[in-house]
């Protein structure tokens, strides 16, 4: 009974709160995606039912040291930061100030990554576990996105335990919103595009976890993949590394990632089970590539068919966002006249 009652309260998660509502440009995401509206009004009434709870955060910070309690602070501790982060981003901010400085609390959030791991590769990994993951990824999550400590944080090589976690197959199935967690970490840290920010990225392989979301991640996974990829795209430097002739291996890689996304895209609005939010930012990362003199041959020389020979069309109307996006990207490499005459 205890498990049916967890596995309930897991599914019941809204996950893209947890990932996608935290990166500053994902409002394009919310108009893409009506279902993650309703889910958002929903979760406020809970949230401000839980916030009259009181709560002192460096007490229960301390308590992330006893193991007997740390289970149930980890939790105090990712609903108060989910509760915060909208309604009183100072505490939320400060939290993170909190998390990283006091003392041996950033070890013991290694440690329970570490101990999360491990059960995955053992197979272990029950929904009790996956839940337990996805609150000390939230504490993470506030932790980059302060200003004081993002920087320091990178730094610390923490981030590069979540790697592995983010390539690993599981076959529970709540584990790729896990992953999408994770991945909004990194997220989080290169939003805000700050040169050595982006620089960490790039050394530390973090485009390869982008190419592993598309390829093998849920949606949600590879739209939050694709946030950090445009976030690295728009820095000049990041820019130009992905294009640059010591990473064709890498640019191939993504745009065969891309090319596959289209197609499985192709055969959804087929079905009508496209999803607008994964469309537009395929376009967008083509647009953007378009900005580097190499990148704009390699769009021009593998251009994609779907988007000139009409597969889209329903979906472009149905949303105007899509379609000046896409006008964009054709008028860029001049294919609007091919797309007329195709008309």
């Amino acid at each position: 009974m205890a498990n049916r009652e967890e596995t309930q309260d897991y599914d019941d998660e809204r996950w893209e709160e947890r990932t996608l509502s935290l990166l500053h440009e994902s409002k394009i995401d919310q108009q893409l995606s009506p279902e993650m509206k309703v889910k958002s009004g929903k979760k406020k009434k809970n949230a401000l039912k839980r916030m009259g709870r009181p709560m002192v955060i460096p007490g229960v910070i301390l308590e992330l040291r006893d193991e007997v309690l740390r289970e149930s602070a980890l939790r105090c501790l990712s609903n108060f930061l989910l509760e915060k982060r909208v309604d009183d981003p100072e505490n939320y901010y400060r939290t993170g100030y909190l998390l990283f400085h006091s003392c041996g609390t950033m070890t013991i959030l290694l440690q329970e990554l570490l101990t999360a791991f491990s059960k995955m590769v053992d197979e272990t990994l029950n929904v009790r576990s996956a839940k337990r993951l996805a609150n000390v990824l939230t504490l993470l999550q506030c932790i980059a996105a302060n200003n004081e400590t993002r920087q320091k944080f990178a730094d610390s090589n923490v981030p590069n335990f979540l790697m592995p976690i983010i390539k690993f197959k599981s076959p529970l199935e709540v584990f790729q919103n896990v992953r999408a967690i994770a991945l909004s970490v990194f997220g989080i840290l290169c939003q805000a595009r700050e040169g050595p920010i982006i620089k960490w990225a790039i050394e530390n392989n973090v485009l390869e976890l982008c190419q592993c979301s598309m390829e093998f991640g849920n949606e949600l996974s590879k739209v939050v993949g694709m946030h950090i990829l445009e976030a690295i795209l728009q820095d000049e430097s990041g820019l130009s590394y992905i294009c640059s002739p010591a990473c064709s291996q890498l640019l191939e890689g993504l745009m065969k990632a891309w090319e596959q996304l289209l197609f499985i895209e192709v055969l959804s609005a087929e079905n009508q089970d496209l999803s607008p939010r994964l469309l537009f930012h395929i376009i967008r990362c083509y647009v953007l590539l378009c900005n580097e003199l190499r990148g704009f041959k390699v769009v021009l020389k593998r251009f994609p068919l779907p988007f000139i020979n009409g597969s889209f069309c329903e979906i472009t109307e149905e949303f105007p966002i899509i379609g000046s996006l896409l006008q964009q990207l054709l008028v860029s490499i001049g294919k609007e006249t091919e797309v007329g005459e195709r008309e």
